[in-house]
């Protein structure tokens, strides 16, 4: 709440300066914030208070002493009993605990009277309430998540205005535990259009987080492309905060998770809760062995879901799209920016006589299906990328790629010099490959 308070005046062009006091969790003693508000330079965090909000009983006995002369203290009416003294202090005694717990109800309980406690400092000193809670409002009607990144040269800042693509199994393993994500990647500057929408409908779908992964080479680039028509794409979120039933549950075992906004009532009783620790079917924490694996088993297979419904190659609309010969010596796999020198690569091959095929993924975590189908009608398969062949020789799209299907066929053609393919260094690596036959 004092951390509001300091980050309102920084909006509202006053001086601020807090201090905390955190004592160890064994002790019992209060946690105190103090904030120093000003319209002049504000030097230190105070010395006597103006305002007190005391939540409970040796709290307020403790901190009184710290008003000033006819300060005023606000406290819970609920577990404060006020205590009578002659320095002219206004007190008021107001219900926090059963205040709130009127307002959310439930076994929430008294979880959430800071913020009621903020809500009434707001309307006591005419304060901008508007401002307090502008970021939390934007992301309860974007949840989950949607990470955008541009892969740039690495490691740490490494080559920052060069392209790479070493960031894929960071994007698609890159955390604590098993929390699988799902991971796209366009392939020029009007794909990243078309995959931010489909970003938007996955990760509300499968409640997931969804990685975004483009490079340098599209963040950079200008293209003419033909301007989407809105009123087919465009969708504006709407916020569902209706009540929810006394068997909602947001992480039910048997269905992908269902969340409940904050502001959604719960006939119930029974409060979904957010916290980065294992969970029940409500979201409360659970270290239940069986419930930690069922709810492994669940995050899985939401992914598991998604690559059934992803259409295969072979569909009338593929994913990824085919381009070139559907069979023969050599099929060209890449992502993200070597769309453009693998197609033309390809082109070029053909026109040579050879029998060359090549697709682009867009769905690179989870992999669409039919893939393994595809590579055996094929005599190589080359993978062209912009990362480190690694320890295993593949680099990290193609390692997926072996693990994926089995097939030895995969080979790699890595490039690290922070510089897009040259169509001549695809057509040249093909041609040995295709030679080798």
């Amino acid at each position: 709440m004092g951390a509001f308070l300091g980050q309102l005046a920084g909006t509202t062009a006053q001086e601020v300066m807090t201090y905390m006091t955190i004592p160890s969790t064994f002790s019992r003693s209060p946690s105190i914030f103090q904030v120093h508000l000003g319209s002049g330079e504000v030097l230190h965090p105070g010395d006597q208070a103006d305002t007190l909000v005391a939540f409970y009983q040796h709290s307020y006995e403790g901190r009184l002493h710290t008003l000033k002369d006819g300060g005023i203290c606000f406290y819970d009416s609920d577990n404060v009993e006020e205590v009578k003294e002659e320095r002219g202090i206004i007190h008021i005694g107001v219900p926090f605990t059963s205040a709130t717990i009127e307002a959310i109800g439930g076994s929430a309980k008294s979880r959430g009277k800071n913020i009621f406690v903020l809500g009434l400092l707001c309307a006591a000193y005419q304060l901008d309430r508007d401002k307090m809670s502008a970021i939390m409002e934007f992301l309860r009607s974007e949840l989950p998540l949607i990470v955008v990144n541009i892969q740039r040269g690495g490691p740490s800042t490494g080559l920052p205005t060069s392209v790479e693509q070493s960031d894929l199994m960071q994007a698609i393993y890159g955390s604590h535990g098993d929390a699988p994500r799902i991971v796209l990647a366009p392939k020029n500057v009007e794909d990243c259009f078309y995959t931010a929408l489909e970003a938007c409908r996955l990760a509300r779908k499968y409640s997931t987080p969804v990685f975004i992964l483009s490079d340098q080479a599209i963040a950079t680039r200008l293209e003419a492309f033909e301007e989407p028509d809105l009123s087919i794409h465009w969708e504006d979120p709407v916020l569902d905060i209706s009540e929810r039933g006394p068997d909602f549950k947001p992480y039910p075992l048997d269905k992908i998770t269902r969340h409940s906004p904050p502001g959604a009532r719960s006939s119930g009783g029974k409060y979904p809760v957010v916290t980065s620790l294992e969970h029940d079917e409500w979201g409360h924490p659970s270290g239940n062995p069986n419930n930690h694996q069922k709810m492994t088993e669940k995050r899985r297979n939401k992914l598991v879901e998604l690559a059934e419904s992803l259409p295969t190659p072979h569909s009338p609309l593929p994913t990824p799209e085919a381009h070139g010969e559907k069979e023969g010596a050599l099929l060209v796999i890449g992502w993200g920016s070597t769309y453009g020198p693998i197609k033309e690569a390809t082109d070029r091959l053909n026109a040579l006589g050879h029998e060359v095929g090549s697709i682009n993924i867009r769905h690179v975590h989870p992999l669409p299906k039919g893939l393994g189908d595809l590579f055996d009608k094929y005599n190589h398969i080359l993978v062209p990328k912009m990362n480190d062949s690694g320890m295993y020789g593949y680099g990290q799209l193609a390692t997926l790629l072996r693990a994926k299907t089995c097939n030895p066929k995969i080979q790699a053609l890595n490039k690290v010099q922070g510089i897009s393919f040259r169509v001549i260094e695809i057509t040249e690596t093909a041609e040995a490959l295709i030679a080798e036959a």
